[in-house]
Order: C-alpha cells, then structure tokens, then sequence
C-alpha cells in the first residue's frame, strides 16, 4: 500500500472513530416534565465513599415535586413524623440537564435528566448530607426518580 492510501486510510479511520460516541443527549422537552411528582427514591450519595448511601424514602420520608409551565417549582419534604419542608424556585431545562434556582439562594442544583412513560429521574446533582448524623454535612450526589 502506497504512503498516500495509508494516510488515507488513516485519515478515514480517524473521522469514523472520532464520530463515535458523539451521540447528542436528548431529555424530555418542558412540556413533558411539567405536573405532579411523587418521589419512589430520594437518594444520597457519599462523594469520599461511594458505597454510603442513604434513601430518604425508603427510610419512610416523603418528597412531592411540582414543575409549574410558568418555570416555577415547589419542592416539599416530610421527613417521617416530621414537619414538611417546602423549597420553591424556577427551574431550567437545556437538553438533558434539569437546573433549580432555589429562592433566595445564589447556586443551583443540576441533575442529568431522563424520562421513561410516567418516571422521571434526576441524578448526580452535587449536595451536602450529614450521612453520620454529626450535624456537619459531606459532599454528595443526589439522585431522584418519581411518578406521576
């Protein structure tokens, strides 16, 4: 094989294989998304020790989650035998990332985003949670999945 068809043959290869894996993400368009949401998971886990994981619901608490059209959002947490918690904010939606803007606050939280029928699931937003209960809290993922 002559040097020009090598290179050639390289070149080729290279597009091809620089085009893979390049699919472009697609979430749910913000119509999708909008309306009442009961979380099935609320999940914490530790960035230091990954294996540390907490389920907020599983361990009995409840969270409700409202996407208004409007770009508002209510977010409420009843913690078993508990007072509810209310969050409210606007959120964003740039292809397959869900961002709130929590009231009052200067950051936000991101999550990757997908939905499947009536599941929607939200994962890998950076928080804090005090996974030994030693009111000092440690860097997390969270990750969501609710119904309608």
């Amino acid at each position: 094989m002559s040097a020009d068809r090598r290179i050639g043959a390289l070149v080729l290869l290279l597009a091809v294989l620089g085009g893979c894996g390049k699919d472009k993400a697609v979430g749910p368009k913000p119509n999708e998304i909008t309306g009442a949401w009961r979380a099935t998971m609320v999940e914490y886990v530790s960035k230091a020790a990954p294996g540390t994981r907490v389920d907020l619901i599983a361990a009995g608490d409840t969270l409700t989650l409202t996407i208004n059209g409007d770009k508002s959002i209510v977010q409420i947490l009843t913690p078993l035998g508990g007072t509810p918690d209310t969050t409210t904010g606007t959120w964003e939606l740039s292809t397959d990332i869900f961002k709130v803007f929590p009231t009052g606050m200067s950051f936000y939280w991101a999550w990757d985003i997908s939905l499947s029928g009536n599941t929607l699931t939200l994962t890998g937003a950076d928080m804090e949670y005090d996974f030994n209960d030693d009111n000092v809290p440690e860097q997390a993922d969270q990750n969501m999945v609710l119904i309608r």
